[in-house]
């Protein structure tokens, strides 16, 4: 259990980072340009570089191991942060490109560590609440916190404040690959009985043919795309545009409704971790929130818009943790790396698509339509998300025949 938590803090730290080091240079960029544009970009600079990522992610699986790729991802993120402090012009030219490296790294970093825990946990739907809901709490936290800093002190030291946070994760992250590496043999002994012909590399393409060939990585992997797709209707940008032109309310309530998202993410997390179950509700939580949806598009006041956010953040959080978990359950360890990155590269690039259609439609047709169109979406992965459960049940039940066949 040690190794999980070391895992996490190290994640903690980097993620806090992560945060901090972002909101440090969208202002240290906008004070220099006077450009509202260059901080605009950074999302999509931060997207770019986790898309590409997933394209060499497994030719470099292939040359070096999952521990080294672990370590010297945050040891060069680590020194990018430094160049980018010592260097004195601020220009979209020098620090969009170190982004672009940062989040590339964040590419190969989140499957490892998403992989691993499988390995470290025992209790997959804990785990997995444990490391989304710690890491929203993080985010929350981290952007308001970054904020105040800039304007209080500068964007110089809160970029600072980031390379020591990078600093702790890197350490942290050492200790945790000399934990993983002392016991290697062990782990790889105790899994590999499940599958014995699984190899320890696969090349892009393989990862591809894999996903499609397996039903529960092919299955949740579709369902990843489509919820991807449907969640950019709950992005701040398009939150903007709903409360100046469906509610009529003060700019203010942006920022309360994001939060209201997110706390209800973190709760959810939370009530997981208290209840211990394992019961699946995929299905159940798709149906939630297209009802969540079609109440937020065509609230009559700002509370019931609060209300539907409230309910929508919880659902996706179960939903986000229980895909999470099926995959681990299914998905050999060895496998997951490649499986964890191909549907962080699918996540990607439906939620761009999906960013731009519903940033494109939002100035085209009223808000209420697009809150429509994306509550058709969110019903199309209802419709993946009961058939997936479908296919685990009968998994399921060929398992326990087979085993009481055994014992007979």
């Amino acid at each position: 259990m040690k190794k999980f938590y070391a895992l996490l803090i190290s994640q903690w730290f980097a993620n806090a980072a992560d945060s901090l080091y972002i909101v440090a240079l969208i202002s240290l960029l906008y004070k220099a340009s006077g450009s509202g544009f260059s901080a605009a970009i950074f999302p999509i600079i931060v997207t770019l570089g986790m898309t590409v990522s997933g394209f060499v992610f497994a030719f470099l699986m292939k040359k070096r191991s999952k521990e080294f790729l672990l370590l010297f991802t945050q040891l060069l993120k680590t020194a990018i942060l430094f160049f980018i402090i010592f260097n004195d012009e601020a220009s979209l030219l020098i620090i969009g490109p170190a982004v672009f490296l940062i989040s590339f790294l964040d590419g190969f970093a989140r499957p490892i560590q998403s992989a691993y825990i499988p390995i470290l946990h025992n209790d997959l739907n804990k785990a997995n609440s444990i490391v989304q809901g710690s890491n929203q709490l993080i985010q929350l936290l981290m952007w308001p916190l970054g904020a105040i800093i800039v304007s209080t002190v500068s964007s110089l030291f809160l970029l600072k404040v980031s390379v020591i946070l990078y600093v702790i994760s890197t350490i942290v992250t050492a200790r945790f690959v000399s934990w993983m590496k002392s016991d290697s043999n062990e782990t790889d002994k105790a899994f590999d009985l499940e599958e014995p012909t699984t190899t320890s590399s696969m090349s892009f393409a393989e990862s591809v043919k894999y996903v499609l060939s397996d039903k529960v990585s092919r299955k949740n992997t579709l369902l990843v795309a489509t919820e991807s797709l449907a969640s950019t209707a709950w992005i701040s940008a398009i939150f903007l545009v709903y409360i100046s032109t469906h509610l009529n309310v003060d700019e203010k309530w942006w920022g309360i409704l994001n939060a209201f998202y997110m706390i209800s993410m973190i709760a959810s997390s939370a009530i997981l971790i208290k209840l211990n179950t394992k019961k699946t509700v995929i299905s159940f939580s798709a149906s939630v929130s297209v009802i969540a949806t079609v109440m937020f598009g065509f609230a009559p006041n700002v509370y019931f818009a609060i209300l539907a956010c409230l309910i929508q953040g919880a659902a996706l959080q179960v939903r986000s943790i229980q895909i999470n978990t099926v995959l681990q359950t299914y998905v050999h360890h060895k496998r997951l790396p490649y499986v964890y990155s191909l549907q962080q590269t699918v996540y990607t690039i439906a939620f761009c698509i999906g960013s731009l259609l519903f940033g494109l439609l939002s100035d085209l047709i009223e808000i209420e339509a697009v809150y429509a169109i994306a509550a058709v979406i969110a019903l199309i992965a209802t419709i993946q998300s009961f058939n997936l459960e479908r296919y685990l049940n009968k998994l399921t039940k060929s398992v326990d025949k087979n085993l009481e066949e055994h014992i007979g």
